[in-house]
């Protein structure tokens, strides 16, 4: 089957279809992206999973720290996830496929899990291998390279199959979203320079928790 026309039209229902359709786009089967629905409700029940760990690690930050530099913390890892969708969603109406945005962005939303699948798929291989290289610092480089490039493929691929887009296209629209969270952080910077922007404000708790002793970079 062609990676440019799956059927748009549901084989399953359910979440134990969409957990299929996951499963399929993560292994570059196109048909996978018939799997996920193409209406608001879709759309919210693919959000709601990141709101609901958005608004635990939030209550977490603002009750650990209560002051402002929490709230911007707060608010720019919630932009982190709406902004993805808006450059998005731009684009799609840009290119004539509004149509199709929601099938897609719903199935973005579900798969970007995939992406954390393969980096516990990854460290265990390692800590099988060896367990003193995941410990290092070559260990922790290794599992970020593979979990980045991983997403830059997967979120490339669910673009072109979910808005039927041609492989430039595609490579545009991840370079739209790169640099739209590029120039987010530059902004939050400017607020706040001396926070981590990609560690502090993207996992605040646990990578205070995980290095409480190391300074600001």
């Amino acid at each position: 089957m062609s990676d440019r026309g799956p059927s748009q039209t549901p084989n399953a229902s359910g979440f134990g279809g969409i957990l299929k359709g996951m499963m399929l786009l993560g292994r570059g089967r196109a048909e996978g992206i018939a799997y996920f629905g193409n209406t608001r409700d879709s759309v919210l029940a693919a959000l709601a999973p990141r709101l609901a760990m958005w608004l635990v690690l939030g209550g977490l930050t603002l009750g650990a720290a209560p002051q402002a530099i929490s709230g911007v913390k707060v608010l720019f890892a919630l932009c982190l996830i709406l902004l993805p969708a808006v450059v998005t969603n731009a684009l799609a109406r840009h290119w004539k496929r509004e149509g199709l945005w929601m099938r897609y962005i719903t199935a973005t939303w579900w798969t970007d899990w995939v992406t954390l699948f393969v980096g516990l798929v990854v460290a265990l291989l390692m800590a099988l291998a060896s367990p003193k290289l995941l410990q290092s610092a070559t260990g922790a480089g290794i599992l970020n390279g593979v979990e980045f490039g991983y997403s830059l493929w997967l979120t490339w691929y669910v673009a072109r199959v979910g808005l039927l887009l041609r492989r430039g296209q595609a490579v545009l629209l991840v370079v739209a979203i790169l640099g739209s969270l590029g120039l987010l952080v530059a902004a939050t910077g400017l607020l706040s320079p001396h926070q981590r922007a990609w560690h502090d404000f993207l996992y605040p708790l646990m990578v205070q928790q995980a290095q409480p002793h190391q300074g600001n970079v």
